[in-house]
């Protein structure tokens, strides 16, 4: 038996009311050529249309209409009778409301299985997203924007079951929280950096602490895909520690390590190092840390693997003493810290990392109290070219690196000392 028929019997006993008065002899042969030979035995069909054609013509009329009305797909039989018999669309339209008593069809639905049979294709049965193979399925939901896959999501559990096993089409996280009023509010982005689509982003706001709870729980869903790659996540907390906390948990239940290869997060010292520790090591090549730190949190920072394989480090906060860290910046190839005084053996120490090491591009210091005098800085240096950008009120100079096609530019103003390694053309 047919799946069309298996699902929808009705349609044979449409078809039936349809052929009622023609000739009985052949009739079951006709109907086996559009429906199989195991659709109905010989004994049911003539039972069944012997019954109907001693029933009241116009009762059963209106219980056909209504088999028709409920679902369209009963006509398919009649269609495609018409088509091998080879009558005009308009010929069969006309022909079957005459039958069941009205014009009141999807002249649409009509069409297409009219042309699809007149095409040769005989099938009944019209495949749904369903009877997709797994694989083509798994296929167009990756291809899927963002909020598609979403709202797929919500489809069934088969459904999301795939869509959470599929790489998220998104590559960038943005979560903003502060206080309005009386309550918290979340503002997230989530975007595609790169592609046609990468001017696109979902942008919901949550607003109050049971939407709050919604926002951690639809972020849970995300992380926890392990196909999931972010080129960048941003956590920026403005209101309580508490949410810090919520954030965490989420982290920490997460059975796999997240890919992210820029992170910015406004965190506290232990709640950042939970965060780090949670990324795939030598994914992770950019920080950039706004939160506070003690001693202890910052020994337990850079002891990690994630930080030892960076290649960027932006602190916003001041370290206390420059001197005995800063061996754990010599890994990196782009440096920002924050100190509260820097001595002039650190500067030239800074100066011999960035010499020594051609991958080295940047190490900027800003100081919050205490730095040797500019003209200390460009003796001590050996800096040439020195020239004064009177608009931004910084001094600059250059450093030949002996050897090679490469100097060091010396930036120095007030608050900050910065160098930069670049090639020569």
């Amino acid at each position: 038996m047919s799946k069309f028929i298996e699902n929808l019997p009705s349609a044979i006993e449409v078809w039936m009311f349809y052929k009622r008065k023609e000739e009985k002899s052949g009739l079951y042969e006709k109907l086996c050529d559009v429906i199989g030979e195991n659709g109905i035995s010989e004994e049911s069909f003539i039972k069944l249309f012997d019954t109907m054609t001693m029933e009241n013509g116009e009762s059963k009329r209106k219980e056909i209409r209504q088999l028709v009305t409920k679902n369209q797909a009963n006509l398919r039989i009649c269609i495609l009778s018409d088509v091998i018999d080879k009558k005009s669309i308009v010929e069969s339209v006309l022909s079957i409301t005459k039958m069941i008593g009205t014009h009141d069809i999807d002249s649409h639905d009509f069409e297409f299985w009219f042309n699809r049979f007149s095409s040769g294709n005989w099938s009944l049965y019209r495949k749904t997203f369903s009877d997709l193979p797994i694989e083509v399925v798994e296929s167009i939901v990756e291809d899927l924007d963002f909020p598609s896959q979403m709202r797929l999501r919500r489809v069934s559990h088969g459904l999301r079951n795939i869509v959470d096993q599929m790489t998220p089409s998104i590559d960038q996280i943005d979560i903003y929280i502060e206080r309005q009023g009386s309550q918290n509010t979340l503002n997230l982005s989530i975007r595609k950096s790169k592609g046609p689509e990468s001017d696109i982003y979902w942008g919901p706001s949550y607003h109050g602490e049971d939407n709050l709870k919604k926002a951690f729980d639809g972020m849970k869903v995300l992380l926890s895909n392990p196909r999931l790659r972010l080129e960048s996540f941003i956590w920026k907390n403005e209101s309580s520690s508490e949410i810090d906390d919520e954030f965490i948990d989420v982290i920490n239940s997460l059975n796999h390590k997240i890919e992210i290869r820029d992170l910015a997060a406004k965190l506290n010292g232990d709640s950042m190092v939970d965060l780090m520790e949670a990324i795939k090591p030598g994914i992770l090549e950019e920080i950039d840390f706004y939160g506070n730190f003690n001693q202890i949190q910052f020994d337990r920072l850079v002891q990690l693997e994630q930080w030892k394989k960076a290649k960027m480090i932006y602190l916003c906060e001041f370290i206390p003493d420059f001197t005995p860290h800063f061996r754990h910046f010599q890994n990196f190839e782009d440096v920002t810290v924050q100190v509260k005084s820097v001595s002039m053996d650190d500067i030239l120490l800074v100066k011999n990392l960035l010499i020594q090491n051609d991958k080295f591009k940047k190490f900027a210091i800003s100081v919050e109290e205490d730095k040797p005098s500019e003209s200390e800085i460009e003796e001590t240096l050996g800096l040439s070219e020195m020239h004064f950008n009177e608009e931004d009120e910084w001094f600059y100079g250059r450093y030949d690196i002996p050897g090679t096609n490469d100097y060091l530019n010396v930036i120095i103003d007030d608050y900050r000392i910065k160098f930069l390694r670049i090639t020569s053309d």
